[in-house]
């Protein structure tokens, strides 16, 4: 069973921890992490357009089945985000990414019509990807692409606001 901390919407850890998938209350937060993975063979900020690695979710996911999209998850209880991106991109991916290759690009509270929501944080890195590809975990990838940026873009633009647009365009700029 996996557990999750609870926090308010203003931010706060309650100090409490709840099965990931119970029910939870208005004003009950969980932490989420998204990492963004450019190959190390993109050519370098402001040189070429970037690889990215772009995930199709499960056909079976709860959420956006079938949809390309960035690697992520939740942060588990005693976990911090910056640590559940790097197991989340073994887990999903098979991908070992160093924790300090990690730079933090954006945060941001989404906010659920039952008054749940999550605090995400989305990081970024340039990740090796092994000439024999990626070994994903079919429980929860259907397949992997590895895809120029406008590419990249545009499909994880179709579930996501400006923010994050402009987080995704700065790693670009940036990585």
């Amino acid at each position: 069973m996996e557990y999750r901390e609870l926090y308010t919407r203003s931010g706060e850890n309650t100090g409490r921890i709840l099965e990931k998938h119970a029910p939870r209350q208005a004003g009950q937060y969980f932490l989420h992490t998204i990492v963004i993975l450019k190959t190390d063979t993109s050519p370098l900020p402001g040189q070429g357009e970037g690889l990215y690695v772009m995930q199709q979710r499960s056909l079976k996911a709860r959420y956006y089945a079938g949809k390309w999209d960035v690697t992520g998850g939740s942060v588990k209880a005693g976990e911090t985000p910056q640590s559940a991106a790097v197991r989340e991109a073994q887990e999903e991916l098979g991908l070992h990414i160093p924790q300090t290759s990690l730079k933090l690009f954006h945060t941001f509270r989404v906010d659920w019509e039952d008054g749940t929501g999550l605090f995400i944080s989305v990081y970024a890195c340039r990740v090796h990807v092994p000439e024999s590809g990626i070994r994903f975990d079919p429980y929860e990838v259907h397949d992997v692409q590895i895809v120029p940026f406008h590419e990249f873009y545009t499909h994880v633009m179709d579930h996501n606001d400006e923010d994050f647009g402009i987080a995704l365009r700065k790693i670009e700029a940036e990585i």
